[in-house]
């Protein structure tokens, strides 16, 4: 009875490990919006403001690639 109790919270435990494994290795995939917003909030991170205000207002994807740009770019924040 114990010997089963113990397989099975380490076969749950196992199974969790893989799930989440499996959950941080998968890809991201970017939309052609978000790369576009990427490339324009990166560019506005380095003093050259880009942003398509109608994408930026309408389209979500767009939105958040400008942040990530913005940020990934941003000169304050490199080390």
């Amino acid at each position: 009875m114990i010997k089963n109790q113990i397989r099975l919270k380490l076969t749950v435990l196992g199974t969790v490990a893989l799930l989440l494994g499996a959950c941080s290795s998968a890809p991201i995939i970017e939309s052609p919006s978000f790369k576009l917003g990427s490339q324009d909030g990166c560019a506005t991170a380095k003093g050259d403001y880009a942003k398509n205000s109608n994408s930026f207002n309408n389209d979500k994807d767009y939105q958040n690639g400008w942040y990530a740009g913005r940020k990934s770019c941003n000169p304050s924040q490199s080390k």
